[in-house]
């Protein structure tokens, strides 16, 4: 039986891969490109959930669509921690609680740029 990807993974991956190539691509590069394993259809319902999600924007290209981010990997990442930050009961223990679990090279290069922000 093939392993099956987390909840959330083949979005990781098809995100990654559109960030790579850094212009608009069809679902069936994505299929070809991510996830040739996969039914055609699970890509294309998996680009039309990050596009539903304003991840992605789409243009006809024929009688197929052409996706390309919304914005760059940073400012996606950034946003997504920016949302979970906002959905917090205590966001100081999140803070905290993110801080604490950054290795030492990662703390250092936080207080740098909270430096450069002060």
């Amino acid at each position: 039986m093939a392993e099956r990807r987390q909840m959330g993974a083949l979005e990781d991956e098809i995100m990654t891969y559109l960030w790579a190539v850094g212009q608009p691509v069809t679902p069936a590069q994505v299929h070809k490109a991510v996830a040739p394993e996969l039914a055609y259809t699970t890509v294309m319902t998996i680009l039309t959930r990050l596009w539903q999600k304003n991840r992605l924007t789409r243009e006809r290209a024929g009688r197929a669509y052409e996706y390309l981010p919304v914005r760059t990997e940073a400012e996606d990442r950034a946003a997504a921690m920016q949302d979970t930050l906002a959905d917090a009961g205590d966001r100081a223990a999140v803070l905290s609680s993110f801080v604490d679990a950054l290795n030492a090279k990662d703390a250092m290069l936080l207080q740098k740029l909270l430096e450069q922000d002060g």
